[in-house]
């Protein structure tokens, strides 16, 4: 008999299936009814139709949470769920997803259900470690990430995504001293790089090769390491004693950091090669203002954001006047914003291109300089900058009609409408660029071949870091362009996989985290959970009410303390809070492990 046939079967075993009363309180209850196409009711009716082989074979069993909000609903107790996962089991291999969603949008790839459940069971060094398989910065990520895990995150088809951010924070703060365990390398290849730039990207790399055994050195052209993490992001975001203890815990694994050497100005990356150094990884970031010719520019009290930004984590920030207006529609532009009211300015007011839904900034920053009083002017561009007696006096701003063509390029088109704004001060963050002369210092090596620079970027293969000098790797926003922290530290991680390979490695990064069990351990029958000693298999049971359980809340800094200084905003929940929120988690890893276990399982009888 196949297996389809011995699913068949075993329907009929489903506990009260033929009690259906075909009121459709499941469909009603589902909160993805209409989605795709998506009705649990089909799928129950398929089976009670005997077309069973149809429905397993569409796409319908996986649209399907498995939350249990249609069992809770269902007035005679039917196992709902077991009918969606059997249907699963029995479905073709193209369907069975490869990864959870949140893990397969995180740039990283880095093991979100693992380490939620090991939050779940207390186990909060090992949900640390676990996350620093992939990413290094744990405590830093779970401040500053854009968590496309979240977006992506089944949950939030049931009510609201899971707080993942929140969670990887809480793990970091909570993980008691995992020095240790980050300090133990193995032993020494007798192989050197050389990491330029102490950035997210070059600290994720260094890491990496380090755990891999071979000697690193980082060069920093600042006198501190963090790249942006330091100097771009503001402390009321990141506080900087978090991204000190971070980058202190890395360097005690034995890698050297070498501050006030800037490649082109102290070495180029032939002397690295000729003091020995076999492989060489550039991070040297994005760290300058993309700069716009626009009339006006030069006038006094005219600044750049990244620069201004940089001023003000140097403690140099500068004087402010009363009025500012800040360009810009990104990220660093609402930083920016948000900055200039901390050290005193009375009235800020953002332009920017974009209408409110179209603007590149994290919607939660919007919604933050919009509830600190930051004047937002959307769909506004900057005509020219107005001065008197060589002094900015304000600013001329036309009115932006849409900023993509047909074809989604970015071709800002105005109309006729203008305004004018008075202002002490204007700051111009449009964007972030590389610093590209240093290009010059190392067009040739011994084997006279270039490094290619497209774009303002260094030239390389996507997949390796790869760059045409041979043994020269680049990554981060140098090579890539700019992006989040968590793209730059997953082009750090690709480069130390191709890196240790090219050194001879098999380019296995294993930190000795125990990623294999992802707090789960491997138990008679299937998936095992552990929680308090107790080994339990996942079967999937939904407790009642379990997909009526919300988000959590996070706790955050009262909107009149927050102009007082850079204090953190958000400030984390604490454990009880947390508990609760990652118990919220739907385990899909877990759902397409159980599923194949069915499939093997029936195909065994």
């Amino acid at each position: 008999m196949s297996s389809k046939n011995k699913f068949a079967e075993r329907f009929n075993a489903i506990e009260m299936f033929r009690f259906c009363e075909q009121c459709g309180r499941c469909s009603s209850a589902c909160p993805i009814t209409g989605v795709n196409g998506f009705n649990i009711r089909r799928l129950v009716r398929h089976v009670e139709l005997d077309l069973i082989e149809e429905i397993a074979a569409s796409s319908m069993p996986w649209f399907c949470a498995a939350c249990g909000r249609c069992e809770d609903a269902c007035p005679n107790g039917i196992k709902i769920l077991d009918i969606t996962r059997a249907l699963r089991a029995i479905g073709p291999e193209e369907r069975f997803p490869r990864q959870a969603p949140c893990t397969r949008a995180c740039p990283a790839g880095i093991d979100v259900p693992g380490y939620l459940r090991l939050i779940a069971q207390g186990r909060n060094e090992e949900a640390c470690r676990l996350i620093m398989e992939r990413a290094p910065l744990p405590g830093v990520l779970g401040r500053v990430c854009p968590h496309p895990c979240e977006t992506a995150c089944k949950r939030g088809e049931v009510n609201s995504p899971i707080a993942i951010c929140t969670a990887k924070r809480f793990a970091a703060d909570h993980a008691g001293d995992p020095g240790p365990w980050v300090a133990a390398v193995p032993p020494g290849t007798g192989r050197r790089v050389a990491v330029v730039g102490a950035g997210p990207a070059g600290l994720t790399a260094a890491f990496f090769l380090r755990k891999k055994g071979h000697a690193v050195t980082v060069f920093e052209a600042r006198s501190k390491p963090g790249g942006m993490l330091r100097y771009g992001i503001p402390r009321y975001r990141l506080p900087e004693a978090i991204l000190d203890e971070e980058i202190e815990r890395l360097l005690a694994a034995g890698i050297e950091l070498r501050t006030d050497h800037k490649l082109g100005a102290e070495f180029s990356v032939a002397q690295l090669r000729e003091t020995g150094f076999e492989a060489v990884f550039l991070a040297v970031g994005a760290q300058l203002s993309r700069r716009i010719e626009l009339e006006g520019s030069t006038f006094e009290g005219v600044h750049w954001g990244v620069e201004f930004l940089c001023r003000v984590a140097e403690g140099r920030p500068p004087a402010m006047g009363q009025k500012v207006v800040v360009i810009g529609g990104g990220n660093v532009a609402v930083d920016v914003a948000l900055s200039a009211l901390r050290i005193g300015a009375t009235k800020v007011a953002l332009a920017c291109l974009e209408k409110r839904e179209e603007m590149p900034a994290n919607p939660w920053e919007i919604e933050q300089a919009e509830g600190e009083g930051v004047q937002m002017l959307y769909a506004w561009g900057p005509r020219r900058v107005l001065g008197a007696g060589g002094r900015v006096s304000g600013v001329e701003l036309v009115r932006c009609a849409s900023v993509f063509d047909s074809q989604g390029n970015f071709c800002p088109c105005f109309d006729e409408t203008q305004m004018t704004i008075d202002a002490d001060q204007v700051i111009l963050a449009v964007g972030q660029a590389s610093e590209t002369a240093f290009c010059r210092d190392f067009c040739f090596l011994e084997d006279e071949a270039g490094l290619a620079v497209q774009k303002g970027l260094i030239a390389i293969d996507a997949e390796t870091q790869q760059t045409e000098l041979h043994g020269v790797f680049a990554g981060g926003d140098a090579a890539d362009g700019p992006a989040t922290v968590i793209h730059a530290i997953a082009a750090g991680r690709r480069a130390a996989v191709s890196i240790d390979r090219y050194l001879g490695g098999n380019g296995l990064i294993e930190v000795g985290s125990g990623k294999a069990e992802g707090g789960w351990e491997k138990v008679e029958g299937g998936r095992g959970k552990g929680e308090g000693g107790k080994k339990e298999n996942y079967d999937g049971r939904r407790e009642h009410g379990f997909a009526e359980m919300q988000r959590a809340e996070v706790p955050s800094l009262a909107l009149p303390e927050r102009r007082a200084g850079f204090g953190e905003i958000e400030l984390g929940c604490n454990e009880p809070q947390m508990l609760a929120e990652v118990r919220r988690c739907l385990q899909c890893d877990l759902e397409i492990c159980l599923a194949r276990e069915k499939r093997q399982a029936e195909a065994d009888r």
